[in-house]
């Protein structure tokens, strides 16, 4: 992607204006996944601010492959869950779909991409971890949200607030404390 365009595409989304098919197209072209997850990440926090919410998935989901995600959502305007995609793949597809689509919460299936590819994914515009049975021990998922820099928010499958939690300690104060070292 050449400069100008770059820079076009983030005045844009910093401007909060609506992007178009070839803005999709052409972000989802990107190969600069750190700039396209800063940009998912600013329009993410506008949105939700720094709560998490976590909880049962919802309905299912229709399963799409890498190639006719894009296509899928600019078509339904949903996001599809896709299967078979490298981890920087699904981050892209994640970033793209906040960036492209005014969606009230973007959902990662933590059981189906896994716990670390989820917790990158709240970084590329996700607000949402679900899965078929959350673990007996939510202290994980729990981590895994602070650890990410948010507040976690337990949610039912209605997406109705069950409990929230306490908001992440800050990168600040996580540095000002010296880290143990077990020797």
């Amino acid at each position: 992607m050449d400069a100008g365009l770059k820079r076009e595409l983030e005045a844009k989304v910093y401007a909060g204006e609506r992007l178009t098919r070839a803005d999709g197209v052409a972000l989802y072209a990107a190969d600069d996944l750190a700039w396209l997850g800063r940009l998912a990440h600013h329009k993410r926090t506008q949105l939700t601010g720094d709560r998490v919410t976590f909880g049962p998935a919802g309905p299912a989901e229709e399963t799409a492959g890498p190639q006719d995600w894009l296509d899928h959502v600019l078509k339904v305007k949903e996001t599809p869950r896709v299967t078979g995609a490298a981890p920087a793949e699904l981050l892209k597809i994640f970033a793209v779909t906040r960036l492209l689509l005014d969606v009230p919460r973007l959902s990662c299936r933590w059981d189906v991409y896994g716990l670390p590819i989820a917790q990158l994914a709240l970084n590329f515009g996700a607000d949402d971890l679900s899965a078929e049975e959350l673990p007996e021990d939510r202290d994980e998922l729990l981590h895994l949200i602070w650890d990410a820099g948010f507040q976690p928010v337990e949610r039912d499958a209605r997406y109705q607030v069950v409990e929230e939690h306490e908001k992440a300690t800050s990168l600040a104060e996580r540095r000002s404390e010296p880290q143990k070292i077990w020797a």
